[in-house]
């Protein structure tokens, strides 16, 4: 973009696994109607979540809108170009140099 960076997808995506309000407030309370959970178990009679199952894999996630975050800048862009960009990754054979 011309005049700065934006928020392409208008949107979060997070890391589930053993997720707690008293870890990570903002995420937990995203959760809610209007996210979708990826690979998160549950209990069929009750529709608890569970966030420790594992069964599945441990890759579970919520994708969630950006205005389910308190404070969060909406629109999300800026006026500037950033300075850094940092791209994390699970690099397998080393080839990356690290930060």
């Amino acid at each position: 973009h011309a005049n700065g960076v934006f928020n392409i997808e208008g949107g979060c995506y997070a890391k589930t696994v053993g997720l707690t309000r008293e870890k990570e407030p903002e995420i937990y309370d995203a959760v809610r109607f209007g996210s979708i959970l990826e690979n998160v178990g549950f209990d069929e009679m009750t529709g608890e979540v569970d966030y420790d199952d594992t069964s599945i894999t441990e890759n579970t996630r919520v994708a969630y809108p950006l205005k389910f975050i308190p404070n969060a800048l909406i629109p999300a862009k800026t006026e500037h170009h950033p300075k850094q960009i940092i791209l994390l990754t699970c690099d397998a054979f080393g080839i990356l140099p690290p930060i």
